[in-house]
C-alpha cells in the first residue's frame, strides 16, 4: 500500500533525525515541524495501521523496527 505524502514527509523527518529503531518523537515536535493540521494525526494513525510507528501515549510516537527498515528501504 502507497503511503500519502504527509506519513512519508513524518518517516523522512525520523530518517532525517531519528536514526534507529526505538526513536521517540514527541507529537509537540511533529506540530512545530508541520504544524497542527489535522491530517498529521490522520498521517500518524495511517503509519500505526501499518506497523511503522507506535504510539506509547498520548504525546509520543515511536518508530518501529518495520518503520526503521521502511526509510532505509526508500518507502519513505
Amino acid at each position: 500500500m502507497p503511503l500519502g505524502e504527509t506519513p512519508c514527509e513524518i518517516l523522512g523527518f525520523f530518517r532525517e533525525t531519528h536514526r534507529k529503531p526505538g526513536a521517540r518523537m514527541t507529537m509537540a515536535t511533529l506540530d512545530a515541524h508541520f504544524g497542527t493540521d489535522s491530517t498529521v494525526a490522520v498521517a500518524i494513525s495511517e503509519l500505526k495501521q501499518l506497523g511503522y510507528v507506535k504510539v506509547p501515549d498520548a504525546g509520543t510516537v515511536e518508530l518501529t523496527d518495520l518503520g526503521f527498515d521502511a526509510i532505509h528501504r526508500g518507502v519513505a
